[in-house]
């Protein structure tokens, strides 16, 4: 084929920048394991937006057609032969942070899956998910022709203010913009803040997709160890003093990967640090729904939108594939938040947004929401107890949130991969820390996490001290 640098007009860019991707790959100018161009680098190529570009390569990652390697880039890869064969798994797999991700996003059975970072989807269903998408599609001829508002759907975000407010934190719907998931809200803070090799302050362990995502974007990160008040104080006076970051990315509420709060005598220490160094916070709010009726301490309470962005959606508690997020901000940045949105995708889907407000403000999403509150107090009593027989502790200060955090006493990432051989999906704590060091912690799920995954996890800890 002829190597053009012209997208298909047809489509939309990020569309279209997977499209001209995928075919040099298919004429074999991108080979299995080989590096594609950087972000930066074909944005220039293409004259688009790092963002568009971004958006591209982690839609080819969801989809199994290329990998993420943390300080290295985006590689190819082969077609996956999913028969599990023992012998082809010890051939290519390499015992790395970015194949391990890699196996996240493949499509494993939930009661396979310990380390998954969803809940089942009998348990989140909701029966009115189809009468809220006919309701909203007997008005789409008012809507559908046009793009809509850049802030996004007026009725949400006013939904999302009454909720905070009920939480103690006060904003307006001015300030507020949806987003595609929780994930372009963080895209689109650190595009505000960040300039090339700036350094961004993450919490350890900490949501791995954040650290990867600013790694690929040219950033430091540099991670404070986190317990079950919150990050160290000390350690995190010594980061702001040594590397001075701009922005530091956490969450405060069912901490993923600990489901651990936020002591609020810690938070106010790490707030008082913020005002000292200049430093916003992003503050990622995604577990919020799992927790029964406590109103645990968040850094937008006490800073009430001075220097904290907050964002939450409904990925985890509604549906996945509406991809529906929201991102408060302070007063003093909206206008440029607007101005990068409306630069990169203009709007976001109003057919979504419609939809996840008529779910939210119907009794039906709440009764369903308290069925997952009993569900998840249940399942952390057996986890408990189950972890109890094979001779691992149940961390003390856990809430009872989708995840569970353990010392297995060996190295997890070879257990993840010797997992795998026998089908299994889990998620090692080298995922969970920037430098992807060895751990010996895991991650489970606690609502597909199984018996015979913990019997197999007895069976190959005891081995691993023979």
């Amino acid at each position: 084929m002829n190597d053009t640098l012209t997208l298909n007009p047809n489509i939309s860019k990020t569309a279209a920048v997977i499209e001209w991707v995928q075919q040099r790959m298919d004429s074999q100018i991108y080979k299995p394991y080989q590096r594609v161009p950087s972000v930066r680098k074909l944005a220039m190529i293409l004259d688009v937006s790092s963002f568009t570009v971004t958006q591209a390569y982690e839609q080819l990652v969801a989809t199994n057609v290329l990998m993420a390697k943390p300080n290295s880039g985006y590689y190819v890869l082969p077609q996956v032969n999913y028969d599990r064969n023992p012998e082809l798994v010890e051939k290519e797999a390499m015992v790395d942070t970015s194949w391990l991700v890699q196996q996240m996003l493949n499509d494993i059975p939930n009661h396979r899956a310990p380390g998954s970072g969803e809940l089942p989807v009998e348990w989140i269903k909701n029966d009115r998910m189809q009468w809220a998408v006919r309701q909203v599609n007997q008005d789409i001829d008012s809507f559908i022709y046009n793009y809509g508002e850049t802030q996004g759907y007026l009725p949400l975000r006013e939904q999302l203010v009454q909720y905070l407010d009920l939480l103690g934190i006060h904003t307006s719907a001015d300030n507020i913009i949806t987003t595609t998931g929780v994930s372009q809200a963080i895209l689109t803070v650190i595009q505000l803040l960040l300039n090339v090799d700036d350094t961004v302050l993450v919490d350890s362990p900490g949501w791995y997709w954040t650290s990867s995502t600013l790694q690929q974007q040219g950033y430091q990160v540099v991670s404070v160890e986190r317990d079950h008040q919150g990050p160290n104080i000390e350690r995190m006076r010594q980061i702001l003093e040594e590397y001075r970051p701009k922005l530091y990315i956490t969450n405060s509420v069912l901490h993923n990967p600990t489901s651990y709060n936020l002591h609020p005598a810690r938070a106010h220490q790490v707030l008082n640090l913020m005002h000292e160094y200049d430093v916003c916070i992003f503050e990622d709010d995604l577990y919020a729904a799992f927790l029964p009726d406590e109103k645990p301490l968040r850094y937008a309470n006490i800073d009430q939108f001075e220097r904290v962005f907050y964002a939450t959606g409904f990925s985890k508690s509604m549906a996945s594939g509406w991809r529906v997020g929201m991102l408060a901000s302070p007063d003093r940045f909206i206008k440029q938040i607007l101005k990068l949105k409306t630069l990169s995708n203009m709007t976001s889907p109003e057919f979504g947004e419609r939809v996840v407000h008529r779910l939210w403000t119907q009794g039906e999403y709440r009764r369903q929401l308290k069925k997952v509150h009993q569900k998840l107090y249940i399942a952390h009593q057996d986890m408990r107890d189950a972890l109890f027989k094979i001779g691992i502790t149940y961390p003390e200060h856990t809430n009872p949130g989708i995840f569970v955090w353990i010392d297995t006493g060996v190295d997890s990432g070879k257990l993840a991969l010797e997992a795998y051989k026998e089908g299994w999906l889990v998620a090692p704590g080298q995922l969970f820390n920037p430098s992807a060091q060895p751990s010996t912690y895991l991650r489970l799920n606690v609502a597909t996490t199984s018996h015979e995954f913990l019997r197999w996890l007895d069976v190959y800890i005891s081995s691993q001290h023979k």
